[in-house]
């Protein structure tokens, strides 16, 4: 009694679908056990001080002999980010520098 090479394809496929579903197939029906980690506990509450005194602190523009190193390009940066302070780039690279120097000077008093 031979086998068809259709019935041994069938009966294979039969095979590899039983094997698939015992060791791969993941149902709902399959208890699963998920360990859950232990909640964490909130810290402490650190007791805040009651008189807290704001400092502002004084910022010092860079030099002369430091600006001087940089671009034009570079000075309006600065002055832009670290100081807020909106300089013109038209002016000479002294102008600026001394623009800017002016203007962290009165933001500090």
């Amino acid at each position: 009694m031979e086998m068809s090479p259709i019935g041994l394809v069938i009966l294979l496929a039969i095979g590899v679908f039983v094997v698939y579903q015992v060791f791969f197939n993941k149902s709902e029906d399959a208890p699963v056990s998920k360990a859950k980690a232990p909640a964490a506990q909130p810290a402490p509450k650190k007791a805040e001080p009651k008189a807290v005194k704001k400092v502002e602190e004084k910022v010092k523009a860079p030099t002369k002999a430091v600006l001087s190193k940089m671009t034009k390009k570079e000075i309006d940066n600065l002055a832009k980010v670290d100081f807020g302070v909106k300089l013109d780039a038209r002016e000479t690279k002294d102008k600026m520098i001394a623009a800017l120097q002016k203007e962290v000077k009165a933001q500090n008093k």
